[in-house]
Parts: C-alpha cells; structure tokens; sequence
C-alpha cells in the first residue's frame, strides 16, 4: 500500500520553460544582449550538467555552485550575474508556472498520503523554488520538501530517493515517485525499490511498463495509477 508520493518539481508541479524564458530576459536585461543567443547557452549548458549528474561525476555538496559556475562560465560573465539573474527571474514569474491540473490533483492526494518533494537544483537554489511553490499555493499540499542542495544528494542516487522515505520511516515498496525525467527519476526510483512514474507528454494513455513503473502523461494520471498498485 502507498503511504508516500514524493514529486519531482521541474517540469512535474511547475513549468520549467516559464522559468528559464524569465532567467533568459533577466539576464538580457543586465547584460544587454539579445535572449535568443541566451537562451542558446542556457540550454546547452542545461544539458551538459544533466550528462553530470547522470554519471554522477559531479560533486552532490557543490551541485548548485557548479551549475551556476558553469552558466556564468559559458556566458562569459562573473557567477555573480547569473546569481542576480536568478533572484530577478524569480521575483516575476506569474501563475503560468503552475502546470494544469497541479493544484487540484494536490489537493487531493494530500488528504491520504505523505506529499514531499524530491528536486534536483540547477542555477537558482531552493529556497527561491520554495518561495514559488508557497506564492501559487502549492506548498499548502505538500508534508515535507527535499532538494539536493539541502541534503547534498542528488537523483538518480540513491541517497536522494532514500531521504523522505527516512524521514518519514517509509519503506521503498510503501513510496512512490513521479517525474519527467527518465533516468534521474523513473529509472532512479526503480533502482530504490521504489514505485515511479515517469512523465512523458507524448503518451496517449497511462501505460504500466514495469512490474512497478508506469507512464503517464501528467501528475493528474495520479489519480488513475494508485488504484492499481
């Protein structure tokens, strides 16, 4: 029986591109260089810590320093740019962040399980992903949330998984995790015992493709998935 969801939050509860088009024009804004060679830079760079952190070649303890390191270094500025970028893009974004179906789809599992979240940082810390999910009321459904820079872990490993299911004394087959990302958090979950859902917009349907993995085609499929396990 599930006990505990624990959610990814990029591109799973908020919506990654809002925040990187507002990241692209704050960083515009003070380097007074067009956003599409920006934004450019920002996705490259993007990828490149995602093949990081996959391997898992990268240091957990300095993962969001190396991240904001590495955009300052491809933009060819000081780290403290991209820090001022960050907070500014932060400060404007609007309810447009909110993916559809979001909140209701909270609001209603919280009345039965254990809600955290479990998000990889990259540029901004968490804290400012805090203070957005508090602004648009999504914090109000959520137990606990865990980010890899407060617990030095990162996904896909397994110390990022293992730590609400520790906090809340939960084991592997009694959680669940959902997100976007195939092989930080479906295949990372897996690998921990854990029921995953990956989220794939392409699917036309909620799909079972593991003894306990499934893909669905956004958190609202939740709702459809539980009764199954």
């Amino acid at each position: 029986m599930i006990r505990l969801i624990s959610f990814d939050v990029w591109n799973t509860l908020l919506d990654i591109n809002v925040m990187v088009e507002n990241l692209v024009k704050a960083l515009s804004e003070l380097l007074g260089v067009p956003e599409n060679d920006l934004m450019q830079k920002i996705l490259e760079t993007r990828e490149e810590i995602k093949k990081i952190r996959k391997s898992q070649s990268g240091s957990p303890e300095k993962a969001l320093e190396e991240s904001q390191e590495l955009l300052a270094r491809a933009l060819e500025v000081d780290v403290e740019i991209v820090k001022r970028a960050v907070a500014k893009a932060t400060l404007t974004v609007d309810e447009s962040i909110l993916l559809p179906g979001v909140k209701e789809t909270l609001k209603e599992l919280h009345k039965k399980y254990i809600i955290t979240t479990m998000g990889n940082v990259m540029f901004w810390p968490s804290a400012y992903t805090r203070l957005i999910l508090e602004k648009f009321g999504l914090a109000d459904y959520i137990t606990k949330q865990f980010y890899s820079d407060e617990i030095k872990a990162y996904k896909p490993m397994r110390e990022a998984f293992l730590a609400p299911l520790k906090y809340f004394n939960v084991s592997p087959e009694e959680a669940l995790h959902i997100g976007d990302t195939k092989a930080e958090d479906f295949e990372g979950a897996l690998k921990v015992g854990m029921y995953a859902c990956w989220i794939n917009p392409e699917a036309e349907r909620v799909e079972r493709v593991h003894e306990r993995g499934f893909v669905v085609k956004s958190v609202k499929d939740l709702l459809e998935v539980l009764p199954q396990i």
